[in-house]
């Protein structure tokens, strides 16, 4: 079994039991709400760093860069003002780098699952933290003045964060912010022609911080 599949296996279990947790505590509705939610997120990567026959080059620190996300949430009620929102997201972030020359810009597009613990707050506010499970799609490099044809060789798809935040309830209606920061180490190899030197290899620690704003509707109280 490949590491790609014993990934994908990880992710669709996480899906799957948050599924069956919402389909049990359905059985009484009263416990329960769901809905739909969309926010930016505001990306900043570890360093990029680029070698040519195994010397480093170059070191690049990222920049922030705009991003967004969107998907499907549910909210869970506890005693003592408790609740466990599971959330299902496709995000897609974005970080640049800047060199003296030319800049270059990393993207990617996941799959998000937050399943957060969280306090409600004189009923409208509420605090919360948990993990965040994520599963890269897609991590690309762009090509810069320098350096053509940029292609990924490997990257870490599977990883874990970490997500605090607080928020605002009124009604069906609310909002939130939250900082995100990678509990996991992860890396993404890529390839590229540079028109000096020849080929170049760049390597960049794909370790994310953010922050996101979001703004969510439930179909139910």
């Amino acid at each position: 079994m490949t590491i790609f599949t014993l990934k994908l296996s990880t992710m669709k279990k996480l899906i799957a039991f948050v599924v069956f947790l919402c389909i049990s505590v359905s059985v009484n509705a009263q416990f329960l709400s769901y809905g739909i939610k969309a926010g930016l997120n505001y990306n900043v990567n570890g360093d990029l760093r680029a070698y040519n026959n195994g010397v480093e080059i170059d070191e690049l620190s990222s920049n922030e860069e705009v991003g967004y996300h969107f998907g499907l949430l549910a909210e869970i009620k506890l005693p003592l003002f408790l609740y466990i929102r599971p959330e299902l997201l496709y995000t897609h972030t974005e970080s640049s780098y800047q060199g003296s020359e030319d800049q270059t810009k990393l993207k990617t597009d996941r799959i998000d699952l937050p399943v957060l613990l969280g306090l409600r707050v004189l009923k409208i506010g509420r605090i919360f933290l948990g993990p965040s499970f994520q599963y890269a799609l897609n991590t690309d490099l762009t090509d810069t003045e320098n350096i053509d044809n940029i292609k990924n060789i490997s990257s870490d798809d599977f990883v874990v964060a970490g997500q605090v935040g607080i928020g605002l309830d009124f009604g069906r209606f609310g909002g939130d912010i939250r900082w995100e920061t990678g509990f996991t180490q992860s890396e993404a190899e890529f390839i590229g022609d540079n028109i000096d030197i020849g080929d170049t290899e760049l390597l960049v620690d794909t370790q994310n911080q953010q922050f996101l704003i979001s703004i969510y509707y439930k179909f139910n109280k």
